[in-house]
């Protein structure tokens, strides 16, 4: 029987561990952090509460993750929640979940508003295709079609707080895609735009896929991750790395060994570009070779930065406030318990406070506490009345894979699942374009480097 490792225990690499087995293939999954999920993971508040590290949910286009649960037999746990979005902008809340709330979003004069009204629908009916927005910025496409004032009132700011410096450099690609999301909204949602939960966070979902490796005679090694990658005449071999070391980082080189060399047929990376780089030894990096790292090098992020609050009520009445102010020092509101209810969270008020940043940021280096006092006086901007004793409890999360910075020409950069390494591959967000990252594209991609994979060991 062939043998494979999957890198990482998030959603890429769980799915992708499933069709393995499931094909035939013994299957090893490892995974640096003590539990499930990747970016996805959730996280334990209390009383048997989960909720995610970072928010995550689906949209109901979202038909791969959708299939999912229903195959996995969970499809009763996604419940769809009518979403109430807003901006921020010059110390007040302006709703906007439609065309109506544009035409009174009065930061735009009149005409912009319809000139905004107009691109946007365009975006929708997906006009153009996305060759057409390739090879031009967010900011010129914009400026030329929405006009100045739609650049430095609404999306400048948005696209300041997710790219930093990099904002003007943003391909239009993205933004075609997040608008173009609509054209695919199910009937009935046309005024009110839903979103999907599963009750109890995505931790079942992430459950239920190991249960389905190891069923299949898999393993998932939580807390047990690859730290270098060798090649040897009969494979791919993994050194696994020591428990707690996701206590040392990201950084493979700083683990001690865990146990012997495993060696596989093939091996399947669910990791960010640097970390890839990092697990491979001496003979394997000239292999994969110069032209394959330089475009993972040339691809950067921005750090996840999430602030999760729970508050004795909530900071505003919306699910999701967008910022388009600098004078915040965040990004994004997203008020979990306003979206899917009390009643789903144990009557309890959950937040999340979002930034988006440069590896450099002088925020990251900063702990729950103080990163609280950096952001006390925006969250009093988003409610006068809030007040530091609201707060029962705040975690931090810091994700340095958080966001690939989607430049023109990114195309160009995208690797290959395949690398120069027969049986080598990687499957991570860089390499899902022109989408954003998410749940649904993590399985689909998951799900066809297995494919590739068992067309290169065949099954059992």
């Amino acid at each position: 029987m062939a043998s494979v490792a999957v890198i990482g225990a998030g959603a890429a690499g769980l799915a992708c561990a499933r069709r393995l087995v499931e094909g035939g293939v013994d299957c090893d999954v490892y995974e640096r952090w003590p539990g499930l999920g990747g970016q996805a993971a959730t996280m334990d508040v209390g009383d048997g509460l989960l909720i995610e590290r970072y928010y995550h949910y689906l949209f109901t286009s979202d038909s791969i993750a959708i299939d999912a649960f229903e195959q996995l037999g969970l499809g009763d746990l996604l419940v769809s929640y009518p979403s109430s979005a807003a901006f921020a902008i010059d110390g007040r809340i302006w709703p906007f979940n439609g065309i109506g709330d544009l035409l009174r979003f009065r930061p735009l004069p009149v005409t912009a508003r319809l000139r905004m009204g107009l691109a946007l629908l365009r975006l929708q009916l997906g006009r153009g295709g996305l060759a057409s927005y390739e090879r031009q910025t967010a900011s010129s496409w914009i400026r030329r079609n929405m006009g100045e004032a739609a650049w430095q009132q609404v999306w400048g700011p948005l696209m300041r707080g997710k790219f930093g410096e990099r904002a003007e450099e943003i391909s239009m690609a993205w933004i075609w895609d997040k608008v173009g999301k609509r054209r695919s909204l199910r009937d009935g949602e046309a005024r009110q735009e839903q979103f999907i939960w599963p009750t109890g966070s995505f931790e079942p979902l992430f459950a239920e896929l190991a249960r389905r490796i190891e069923a299949g005679g898999g393993r998932v090694l939580i807390d047990r991750p690859a730290a270098r990658l060798e090649r040897r005449e009969d494979g791919l071999a993994v050194v696994p790395g020591a428990p707690d070391s996701f206590r040392r980082g990201l950084d493979p080189r700083a683990y001690e060994a865990g146990g012997p060399p495993v060696t596989y047929d093939a091996v399947v990376c669910c990791v960010p570009n640097h970390v890839f780089a990092e697990l491979l030894d001496d003979d394997l990096t000239g292999a994969v070779g110069a032209e394959y790292l330089g475009r993972l090098d040339r691809i950067e992020y921005f750090t996840a930065l999430n602030l999760v609050l729970e508050l004795e009520r909530p900071l505003t009445e919306h699910f999701w406030v967008n910022i388009a102010d600098r004078r915040y020092p965040f990004v994004g509101l997203i008020e979990h318990s306003n979206f899917v209810g009390t009643e789903n969270t144990g009557g309890r008020v959950f937040s999340h406070v979002t930034n988006y940043l440069a590896a450099d940021h002088e925020l990251l280096a900063l702990d729950a506490d103080e990163l609280l006092d950096r952001y006390e006086d925006g969250l009093r901007m988003l409610n006068p009345a809030f007040d530091r004793s609201w707060v029962r409890n705040r975690w931090l999360f810091r994700e340095p894979a958080g966001q690939p910075i989607v430049r023109v020409g990114y195309p160009e950069l995208i690797p290959a699942r395949r690398t120069p390494v027969e049986a080598l591959l990687l499957v991570n967000t860089t390499q899902i374009y022109p989408q954003d990252r998410g749940i649904n594209y993590a399985i689909r991609d998951g799900e066809l480097a297995a494919s590739e994979v068992l067309e290169l060991v065949g099954g059992g």
